[in-house]
């Protein structure tokens, strides 16, 4: 009975203990990025404290910073004023009441001066830690600025030379950067537009009153800014998925690659003592990334009316404390919500702050841990790959690098294993090169006096009787007489539909072997998941369409070719991805980035020789000259685009029929 009763309780205490689990687990998923680059399930980072100001009446928080100190500061647009307080949420003083109308903006520098972006008066204001007005700066008086230049600070941040940089409404031509005293020094870290294919080719042929009577791309105006302890600058820009989030160094230049994030709803940015970069959007969605750009965690969401804690309605502000608080502003809800970090979070940080110091070894032990929890974790499999490389376990370091998709850590560690693969094997290579030279050289000499390859030459020469097989041949005469291969496949019927479609075949399962089977370093499929009937498009759809438009563009032009004479010559005109392709695939798993022009190269020369060929083609089938031929080319390129444009168009025409043919019945199925 004893027994019976302890069995009942600790069950009646793991449920408790289960039960409280679930009603203490947080409101949001926490997802990171795996090794391909989804976005996966994690453990929980941050978990959500409560309000801080819960005791002080806030109205419109709009920015929120922490001084060294730990000293919050908070700008209320709606109370036109900056509340200071300490990490409990205890109020200091405030600052600037009776004296701001719109504070949107709040720094604090190493001196304990309070600059706040006052977007009403159109001013950053300078106060002491008492509240007294130090100074204020004005719209620039330099010609420099630009007389139609908006002056509207919204953020505002200072560097330890006391410059200022000002984030101003509609500012399109960057950050306004000021000296201490006040003077424009000019504009820094200005966006740029995304260049496309179509506004490169529009530059190109229009003339230069053209382009000035095309309307002007303005690149927009970053939102907010961030600067770190090395003084560093970060900058987020609404409404563009283009260069979306920057870190500027000294000269303004971005050194975050430009496809970093795609969201346009970003709002504000903060860095901690350890280079992390925190953004939150208007969704509530936070992101922290590492120094060197690599997503770490993204977390929290938007409030569906629950008012959980962890969910927001209109995010205005983020900062992080020295202990790894994050702290987040809600304009609409008027309170600042607190995240603290959760143990599996710690274990990142530590782990990662070694790997940034280069003590890849000694940052093992975190790592290991972080994939006994995740074993998705991208970063994790790329720390460890490089502790591995620094002890010399390459093997094991190659394992790693392919776990993490890093193309170039598996080079490095690759180049080692294949270095010592060769150390070990190379004596052993050149024994068998020598006792195959050897023995074909004495089967040769027997075969002179025996003739004891008759057998295989004889069944060569059988089967090579057989037009099927002497058309599927006739291919690699197109290596050495293009021209008259040619000439022979259109006036002698060298070739048949049948060799060319068999090839065409041929040509599609060789591709899918190049695609899916190329050396990791080379590939570019890594983890992406395929589809067979994509693939078949990717190869047959341009060949089709070039067939067909050529054709008919060459009938049209009086080309003398027949459509079955396009059919077999192009995929003849292919004879170099038939030749090429495979070795190229096999030699790309023993190459290594360092090696990379021998596959390039050869892909290239691939390439340009099917060209060649293609081009040879349609010269001698249609009987044109030079001239025609490249004019014949140009209309069928023109021609496929057309033809591919009409099918689209025809493609989601029959889908909206059907949409509304299918929204008919449906409407008179629910009334009948």
């Amino acid at each position: 009975m004893r027994r019976i009763i302890k069995f009942f309780l600790c069950i009646s205490t793991i449920f408790f203990l289960f039960t409280n689990r679930v009603s203490a687990s947080v409101p949001y998923i926490t997802r990171t990025l795996s090794a391909d680059g989804k976005l996966i399930e994690t453990q929980t980072a941050y978990t959500p404290l409560g309000n801080l100001f819960s005791y002080i009446d806030i109205v419109s928080p709009e920015d929120i910073f922490i001084d060294q100190k730990g000293n919050i500061y908070l700008a209320d647009s709606g109370a036109k004023k900056i509340i200071i307080s300490n990490h409990l949420g205890t109020e200091i003083r405030e600052v600037g009441s009776g004296e701001l109308e719109i504070p949107t903006g709040v720094f604090v520098d190493e001196n304990g001066h309070i600059y706040v972006a006052d977007y009403g008066k159109s001013k950053v204001i300078v106060f002491s830690q008492n509240g007294e007005k130090i100074k204020e700066f004005g719209r620039p008086e330099s010609p420099l600025f630009g007389k139609t230049s908006p002056y509207k600070p919204q953020k505002v941040a200072v560097d330890k030379r006391g410059n200022i940089y000002i984030i101003g409404e509609g500012s399109n031509n960057g950050i306004i950067q000021l000296s201490r005293n006040g003077d424009f020094l000019g504009y820094f870290g200005v966006n740029r537009t995304e260049v496309s294919l179509i506004g490169i080719i529009r530059d190109l042929i229009s003339t230069d009153e053209q382009k000035a009577r095309l309307f002007m791309k303005i690149p927009p105006a970053p939102n907010n800014i961030a600067i770190d302890n090395r003084g560093l600058l970060y900058t987020i820009t609404k409404g563009t998925t283009y260069e979306v989030i920057k870190k500027l160094n000294i000269a303004g230049q971005n050194m975050f690659p430009s496809d970093i994030s795609d969201d346009p709803n970003l709002v504000d940015i903060t860095v901690d003592a350890n280079g992390n970069i925190f953004i939150i959007n208007a969704d509530g969605k936070i992101f922290e990334y590492d120094s060197n750009g690599n997503l770490l965690f993204v977390f929290g969401g938007k409030d569906d009316g629950s008012n959980r804690l962890g969910l927001f309605k209109q995010p205005s502000g983020i900062a992080v404390d020295q202990s790894g608080h994050i702290y987040v502003a809600d304009k609409e809800m008027g309170m600042v919500q607190v995240f603290e970090p959760t143990e599996f979070l710690s274990i990142v940080h530590e782990g990662l702050e070694l790997y940034k110091e280069g003590l890849y070894v000694e940052s093992q032990e975190y790592w290991e841990k972080v994939i006994n929890l995740n074993s998705s974790f991208g970063l994790a499999h790329t720390a460890m790959g490089k502790a591995y490389f620094k002890q010399q376990d390459y093997e094991k370091a190659l394992e790693e690098y392919l776990l993490a998709m890093d193309v170039e850590g598996y080079s490095e560690a690759f180049w080692e294993v294949r270095n010592i693969w060769l150390q070990n094997h190379l004596e052993t290579i050149l024994y068998i090169i020598i006792l195959a030279v050897i023995l074909w050289k004495i089967l040769k000499f027997f075969d002179q006096r025996k003739n004891i390859f008759n057998p295989v030459r004889t069944f060569w020469s059988k089967c090579k009787s057989y037009k099927l097989v002497k058309d599927l041949l006739f291919l690699f005469r197109f290596i050495r007489h293009p021209i008259d291969s040619f000439y022979d496949m259109k006036r002698y019927g060298r070739g048949s539909i049948l060799s060319a479609t068999i090839l065409y075949i041929i040509l599609f399962v060789f591709y899918l072997i190049f695609r899916f089977q190329t050396g990791f370093i080379f590939s570019t499929v890594k983890g992406q998941e395929t589809n067979l009937m994509i693939e078949s498009a990717v190869v047959f759809v341009p060949v089709i369409s070039f067939i067909i438009v050529n054709y008919l563009v060459s009938t049209i032009n009086d080309g003398e070719g027949r459509l079955r004479d396009v059919y077999i010559g192009t995929v003849y005109s292919l004879v170099p991805i038939f030749i090429i392709i495979l070795p190229v695939t096999l030699i790309s798993h023993a190459l290594t980035l360092n090696e990379a022009f021998i596959y390039e190269f050869s892909l290239t020369v691939m390439i340009a020789w099917s060209l060649t060929l293609l081009f040879i083609m349609i010269k001698e089938v249609h009987n044109f000259t030079i001239s025609e031929t490249i004019k014949n080319i140009i209309i069928t390129i023109f021609g496929m685009l057309i033809l591919w444009l009409v099918v689209v168009i025809i493609f989601v025409l029959i889908d909206e029929v059907y949409n509304f043919v299918y929204s008919i019945f449906k409407e008179v199925m629910l009334r009948v």
